[in-house]
């Protein structure tokens, strides 16, 4: 499924809040990998670990923004297959027989014996797909804090990273930059994983979190690259009070729609 499906669903109505990104993103990253876990001895029925996952869905990832409904699980292997329903979306997902780990895809796991960190709290969303959050413009320095994270194993963060450096070189020293790039998808993040964690509990790539106060998880693909740095130049200068003059001059037209 397409890593800017989010987007879409975004779109028709439900909050970007709703990190359904976890489930459904290709891609989406959390740090177990699938090792043959499924064959634990404490196996549950089929009925029971697709309720389990509804419940982990409703209550860890949708957070009351919307509601998923089982549809069906089958065995398959040494998996069962979970079909449930968000919207009129339908989605599939593996969970081990022992109820414990949910497969985004067949590589990837969710361990539902964890729980989500907090969350930041999401206020609105602005242009080129981004939240805009509670939280107050996070500074190192007395320079605003920008984060990109991504994996090398991700196309969609090989997209968005250079464009994401080009805009960030533009304002020289007026901005701390934090670069996570893992080699694989199942990796851990290097650093600043509280970041992460906080503005992406699914664990999908790539994120940009610019001053603690954008957000967004997914590329910027669907804008295209030319539109892609203009916003994030934009949401930028407005963390930097419209400074270097000359970046955010040219700029201005998209900083006027910045929520």
């Amino acid at each position: 499924m397409d890593s800017n499906f989010i987007h879409n669903i975004t779109k028709n109505s439900i909050a970007k809040a709703v990190i359904v990104a976890a489930v459904i993103v290709a891609g989406a990253v959390v740090y177990l990998n699938y090792g043959g876990t499924s064959c634990s001895k404490d196996q549950i029925s089929a009925q029971d670990a697709a309720n389990k996952t509804i419940e982990y869905i409703n209550k860890n990832i949708l957070r009351g923004q919307a509601t998923a409904s089982l549809v069906g699980v089958t065995e398959e292997n040494d998996l069962y297959r979970i079909k449930f329903a968000i919207k009129e979306q339908e989605i599939e997902s593996y969970v081990t027989k022992n109820g414990k780990l949910l497969f985004p895809e067949i590589s990837n796991a969710i361990d539902m014996s964890k729980a989500v960190p907090e969350t930041v709290q999401q206020t609105g969303e602005t242009v080129g797909n981004f939240s805009v959050s509670d939280a107050e413009i996070c500074k190192e320095n007395e320079k605003a804090s920008v984060y990109f994270f991504g994996s090398d194993a991700c196309p969609h963060c090989k997209w968005e990273k250079p464009i994401f450096e080009n805009v960030v070189a533009k304002f020289g020293d007026k901005l701390s930059v934090h670069k996570n790039i893992t080699n694989k998808l199942s990796e851990p993040m290097p650093a600043d994983e509280n970041v992460f964690a906080k503005y992406n509990p699914g664990g999908g790539v790539p994120l940009v979190v610019l001053g603690c106060k954008y957000y967004r998880g997914g590329s910027g693909e669907n804008l295209g690259a030319e539109q892609e740095a203009k916003v994030l130049t934009a949401l930028i200068c407005k963390l930097t009070d419209n400074q270097p003059n000359d970046v955010c001059g040219a700029v201005q037209d998209e900083i006027n729609k910045i929520n």
